[in-house]
């Protein structure tokens, strides 16, 4: 390993690191977030947090691009995906307070073997000019594997909007606006009641003290009102907790992880634009342009692009799963692609794969399989019974409280209770005497 080389691993070693803890800090703020009451919850990218863990995202991601331009993309992607899992155990215990399993350590021990086997074989670092990029783009080996890649990624997506787990939060949220409209129109009814009780009530004072000056109290909605919509909002927010607490108790599903795994194919090829804009930028520095090319705008524009959308399904596992498994899933597929696809697209068609490369690649894949396959057995079992016990006493509490709290409701509600009979009387219990 060259001098300069030893230089871009060692900067994609530090920029994993920031990169992890400031995925680490996202997360904290989804947990921080999820705490809120249902109504006050805010979508992740309106959390002053979540921002300050983006910029340590970013700062790292640039660090990464950095690295590019000294180093091959398989030895970046193996390092820097190496320090970042280790990271990432210290860090998910400390700051989000994650256990740790042995099937964990097991399965980021597997990982990192791959990893490290993936380091020791590292082709060289070569420089292509933009016209030699983008015949190798066309190529037929190259071509066949982004087919395959956008054929998984694709499966990948379908699964996750066809799963129980989607189906389920689809429906609860669709019934939690249902609700919402249900419990606004019955707002409207009790203020369009209390105005025609007013009325009623200033009418009568105007027969019988014509002289008279109205009392205050007359001139604004009771008290009763305020009170009765306190109780809409607060029935509400604890309707949709409890919805939202049945989803993760039930949800045995595996979406987070295949979240995770779309994240690393989105981040696969953005290891690949990025390091095909660190090539042309490191050739315009030397004094060959690329910027004359318009392959170069497409290259740093398509990474963009995939950073986002890299980073969006990235939150989306760590919000709904651990990130002590998440991230490891995420990080060995996105090591995983990275290095298919970068031997893939820089292998020269004259050349033929060396024994080494036969031999140690399958290996390294293997271990990190292997790794992927204990991760995913993490044991959920303990959250979803406190979820269910905490779903459990939220529905007794509710259910008791909405029996005291029915005769209020019914009472105000027009079409149960009429405002003309006596206070009690149902409409079906008989005539009554008017007092």
């Amino acid at each position: 390993m060259h001098s300069w080389e030893a230089f871009g691993a060692g900067l994609a070693v530090v920029a994993s690191i920031v990169s992890n803890l400031g995925v680490n800090i996202q997360k904290y703020s989804h947990l921080s977030e999820a705490l809120r009451p249902t109504a006050a919850r805010r979508p992740y990218i309106r959390c002053p947090v979540w921002w300050s863990g983006l910029a340590l995202v970013v700062l790292g991601s640039l660090g990464d691009f950095a690295a590019f331009g000294f180093a091959t993309q398989s030895l970046v992607a193996a390092l820097g995906g190496g320090a970042t899992l280790v990271a990432n155990v210290v860090t998910a215990q400390r700051l989000n307070g994650e256990r740790l399993d042995q099937t964990d350590v097991g399965g980021v021990l597997f990982v990192i073997a791959g990893v490290v086997i993936i380091a020791c074989i590292a082709e060289p670092n070569v420089e292509y000019p933009l016209p030699e990029l983008e015949l190798r783009f066309v190529r037929t080996p190259f071509v066949v594997y982004i087919t395959c890649v956008g054929v998984c990624a694709v499966s990948m997506l379908a699964t996750i909007k066809g799963s129980v787990a989607n189906r389920l939060k689809n429906q609860v949220d669709w019934s939690n606006k249902r609700q919402k409209k249900l419990l606004k129109q019955f707002d409207l009814r009790v203020q369009r009641l209390e105005q025609r009780l007013l009325d009623m009530e200033v009418k009568l004072l105007q027969v019988s003290t014509s002289a008279s000056v109205l009392p205050v109290g007359l001139v604004d909605p009771p008290a009763m009102s305020t009170d009765l919509r306190e109780l809409i909002d607060s029935t509400s927010a604890e309707d949709a907790d409890v919805n939202g607490e049945a989803v993760v108790g039930k949800s045995t599903s595996r979406v987070p992880y295949y979240y995770a795994v779309c994240s690393g194919i989105v981040g696969a090829m953005t290891v690949l634009l990025a390091k095909c804009s660190a090539i042309t930028i490191a050739l315009t520095l030397k004094g060959d342009n690329q910027f004359k090319y318009g392959l170069t705008y497409i290259f740093l524009g398509g990474m963009f692009v995939c950073i986002l959308v890299q980073t969006h399904f990235l939150n989306m596992a760590t919000s709904s799963g651990d990130i002590m498994t998440v991230f490891p899933i995420f990080q060995a597929c996105w090591i995983t692609f990275s290095v298919v696809g970068g031997a893939v697209f820089y292998q020269n068609d004259n050349e033929p794969i060396s024994t080494t490369d036969k031999v140690f690649y399958p290996v390294a894949l293997l271990a990190i399989a292997l790794g992927v396959g204990l991760l995913v057995q993490r044991s959920s079992s303990s959250v979803e019974a406190e979820a269910g016990r905490s779903c459990i006493g939220n529905g007794r509490m509710k259910l008791s409280t909405s029996d005291d709290d029915r005769d209020l409701l019914l009472s105000a509600d027009a079409s149960v209770y009429s405002p003309l009979l006596l206070a009690g009387a149902h409409e079906d219990d008989g005539p009554h005497q008017s007092v």
